[in-house]
């Protein structure tokens, strides 16, 4: 108590004066302990600090692996570091770029040529040499569509499916814009990340273009490229960007020339090319048969991907739009037809079918029925044709005849370039046996329909075939593939 009352104190540990003295060894003891809790906090203080610093290194992939520590999450992160450089100059486009949202719709009827768009006052669209095309966005259900296509043989079909017939969930914006913003998106990319990048989106090439002289079997071809590889095939079946890109330039030629044609055609193809899936590396477009009068058109675009055209006997093509046995079961139309597809032109017979037919020595206006869809059918034909012989072995032509081993045995491994081993031809084998446009279901079995049509034919079909489609089908089964 003494010291206390006089202050009286030591430096050091805080003995008090007359406490015993320690050992040497205690205080070497004490001092040794009180170094190592000190080490020991320095210690973790910088192991800490070294992985703070470090945290953006474990986003980066190896050979397509999470790195140790990394997680999913930290994967999505990922892919919105390009988001986050740009975020007020890509985030309205974001779903878009990505992938997640799908072209499902263009409308061409506001499109012009970009001299024209100058005069107009319309802002420049960035090198493009079209103005003016809307285009719709949706999240489509390609699962659904991959596991049975013959229940959604059509793109509209997968399209109502998805919901992306209610306006409510699907996206409108300028065309042009969204391409721009995408391809500045996909730079970034390149030079941040490589093209051989698997973290996100990617672009798939188109693989083949189908096309056909309407009710010939090209829908299952679109069903045999799906069902061999579901995962890793993208296919669109007469799907509205596609069409609507190749018939852009029919309106109004003096406003929209070939050029600005091409350039629709390669930035639709180009976003109907995006997907997130690591799998997808085939893309494959079935046109919609009027389609073939546009081949020039997607030929220009790419002139280096091959295409087919798919073509039937004349007698047994136009007895699949005008079946009279089908024909008496319907309501009455156009004289006792129904709306078949070879006929939705009769009242306003575009120029070429007009002039195919003052070729054979006819008047339009005079054709029955059967003329007139044989003469629509033969526009096809032809345009197909001369395509063909411009195409440097690009175009093939293919019969309705033997069609699934056709495309098992030459086209698609030798036109297409894609390989069918023997569970991929399985799978083709499978799915030709059920009827490709089933649609509810997709479990109507297929039956062999050549020879009952050939027997039920009538003698107006069989005129008709032989007037304006016998040409044409003789110069296409010499173009013919094997």
């Amino acid at each position: 108590h003494n010291s206390m009352m006089t202050g009286s104190t030591r430096s050091g540990i805080g003995r008090r004066r007359g406490s015993p003295s320690k050992s040497p060894l205690t205080s070497l003891v004490v001092i040794a302990v009180s170094f190592s809790i000190t080490l020991f906090a320095l210690l973790i203080f910088g192991y800490v600090s070294f992985f703070s610093s470090a945290t953006p290194m474990k986003h980066r992939r190896d050979g397509g692996h999470f790195l140790s520590g990394e997680t999913h999450a930290d994967a999505d992160n990922d892919r919105d570091d390009i988001d986050e450089l740009s975020s007020k100059e890509f985030s309205k486009f974001r779903k878009i770029i990505t992938g997640e949202l799908h072209l499902v719709d263009i409308m061409t009827s506001g499109m012009i040529r970009n001299e024209h768009a100058k005069n107009r006052n319309i802002n420049d669209s960035g090198g493009a040499k079209y103005q003016g095309v809307m285009a719709s966005f949706c999240r489509l259900d390609w699962d659904r569509y991959k596991e049975n296509p013959p229940a959604f043989p059509m793109f509209k079909m997968l399209v109502s499916a998805s919901g992306c017939d209610k306006k409510k969930n699907t996206v409108t914006l300028d065309l042009r814009t969204v391409v721009r913003k995408t391809r500045e998106y996909d730079k970034i990319r390149e030079m941040r990340q490589g093209q051989n990048d698997v973290g996100g989106v990617h672009v798939i090439q188109p693989s083949a273009f189908i096309f056909h002289e309407s009710r010939v079997g090209s829908t299952l071809v679109a069903n045999s490229l799906t069902a061999m590889n579901p995962d890793g095939h993208r296919v669109y079946s007469e799907s509205h960007p596609i069409n609507n890109a190749l018939n852009a330039c029919q309106r109004d030629l003096s406003s929209c020339d070939m050029d600005a044609n091409i350039d629709l055609f390669r930035d639709v193809v180009y976003l109907m090319g995006r997907t997130s899936s690591h799998a997808e590396k085939k893309m494959f477009f079935k046109v919609s048969s009027v389609g073939a009068k546009r081949i020039d058109v997607m030929r220009k675009s790419f002139p280096s991907v091959p295409w087919i055209f798919v073509y039937r006997d004349p007698v047994q093509t136009i007895m699949s739009h005008l079946d009279p046995a089908k024909i008496a079961t319907k309501k009455n139309v156009r004289g006792g037809f129904p709306p078949a597809v070879c006929l939705r032109a009769q009242k306003h017979p575009p120029e070429d079918l007009v002039q195919l037919v003052s070729d054979y020595g006819e008047d339009v206006d005079e054709l029955s029925p059967e003329e007139f869809c044989a003469a629509h059918l033969a526009t096809l034909c032809e345009s197909a044709l001369k395509q063909m012989k411009k195409s440097n072995g690009k175009g093939a032509a293919v019969e309705y005849d033997g069609l699934v081993e056709k495309l098992i045995q030459t086209v698609i491994p030798n036109h297409f370039g894609v390989e069918v081993d023997e569970a991929a031809r399985q799978r083709i084998l499978d799915v030709s046996k059920i009827y490709s446009k089933s649609k509810d279901g997709g479990n109507k079995d297929w039956v062999e329909d050549s020879r009952r049509k050939d027997v039920g034919s009538t003698p107006e079909i069989r005129a008709a075939g032989e007037m304006f489609l016998s040409h044409s089908y003789s110069e296409l089964r010499k173009l013919s593939v094997k």
